[in-house]
């Protein structure tokens, strides 16, 4: 009789906890849904933007450097005692300017003595000619005095270009960036005098992948960014594309000319090339801060409808420059989209909307 009654209990006081259990579980699960209620029921503060067409455009970048046509280690024709260097480095020289003289002392001698028997050869030529005239010179020996005469003319053409040779001139106007010799020096056709510089028609010049290269065509356009500067260059051109892929790092080499004439730009100087490589005259673009991504990975964003409520809304995004998106499938021109304060709404929550213009 007394273990029954130890079972009663037993059994009516476990009875008593599964009630208070149960009543204790529908009441939470009643508070949490009057909880998600009253999230819907809250009027968010939110900021929003406005979808519109627009042009978009899109480039992709490469590092290249500053480079001259005209850039040059100057090499004398021919050897000697270097006389008289008539520059000096940084200065701006003009085209045909001398910059530096060789010792031409044996050959000035040289040319003293071929002037004294050019003189000679003249009188006998002279001479000849009256004799023949008279009829008492042969033919022979007037071919002969004309022959020599001849000879030490173009004797003498020689020898001054020999001596201008002696003399280096600039090829066209530039900067002297370096003087590699010296008054005294022994020069040579192997020893550059100089490096030349011309800052007026300069190019960026970059190696592309050639996974590229069906992006790429001339008169393209570019811009280019010059970091050292701090400086931008749009609307540039794309001038050429190499015709030869290089077989060690499998890449083209592109050139677009400068416009710009400050004298900072230098040759060398590095550059990052902006090509632009797809453009679209009206397209739904956003800020790509608005775009969120869903569990699945999908890209969404969140709109607010006619009523102030949130809507979100599965788009196809394109591609990204700026930070500004293309989106190619899922807005509408015109449809207003929650920018700040989009990560803390639900769908269906009532916003109030400040419109970003």
């Amino acid at each position: 009789m007394k273990n029954i009654k130890n079972k009663l209990s037993i059994f009516l006081f476990s009875s008593a906890f599964l009630i208070l259990l149960t009543n204790c579980k529908s009441e939470k699960d009643n508070a949490s849904i009057s909880s998600s209620e009253d999230n819907n029921d809250i009027t968010a503060l939110v900021t929003s933007i406005v979808a519109e067409k627009k042009p978009f455009e899109h480039y992709f970048e490469i590092q290249g450097q500053v480079i001259s046509k005209k850039n040059i280690l100057l090499l004398p024709e021919m050897g000697g005692i270097i006389d008289y260097i008539h520059v000096e480095e940084g200065q701006l020289i003009q085209k045909n300017d001398l910059i530096a003289t060789f010792s031409s002392k044996l050959l000035n001698a040289n040319m003293e003595e071929l002037k004294e028997q050019l003189e000679l050869a003249k009188y006998v030529l002279e001479k000849q000619t009256n004799l023949t005239d008279k009829g008492l010179g042969t033919e022979m020996q007037l071919k002969e005095a004309t022959t020599n005469y001849n000879t030490l003319l173009k004797t003498k053409e020689t020898m001054l270009t020999q001596k201008s040779k002696h003399s280096v001139v600039a090829p066209f106007s530039g900067y002297v960036d370096q003087v590699f010799v010296s008054v005294g020096q022994l020069g040579g056709p192997s020893i550059p005098i100089i490096r030349l510089v011309n800052l007026d028609e300069l190019y960026v010049s970059a190696d592309v992948s050639e996974n590229y290269l069906s992006s790429l065509n001339e008169g393209q356009k570019v811009s280019v960014y010059f970091p050292t500067l701090d400086l931008n260059l749009n609307n540039l051109l794309l001038n050429r594309i190499g015709k030869q892929i290089n077989p060690v790092n499998r890449t083209v080499v592109v050139e677009s000319k400068l416009k710009s004439k400050n004298l900072k730009i230098i040759p060398n100087l590095m550059t990052i090339i902006s090509v632009r490589d797809h453009y679209d005259s009206s397209s739904v673009v956003v800020p790509s801060r608005v775009i969120l991504k869903n569990t699945k990975g999908n890209s969404i964003v969140k709109l607010i409808t006619d009523q102030n409520k949130v809507e979100i809304r599965k788009v196809t995004a394109g591609l990204q420059y700026l930070n500004n998106t293309q989106i190619l499938k899922g807005l509408d021109p015109g449809e207003v989209i929650i920018d700040e304060g989009k990560s803390n709404v639900v769908e269906g929550q009532s916003v109030k909307v400040s419109i970003n213009k």
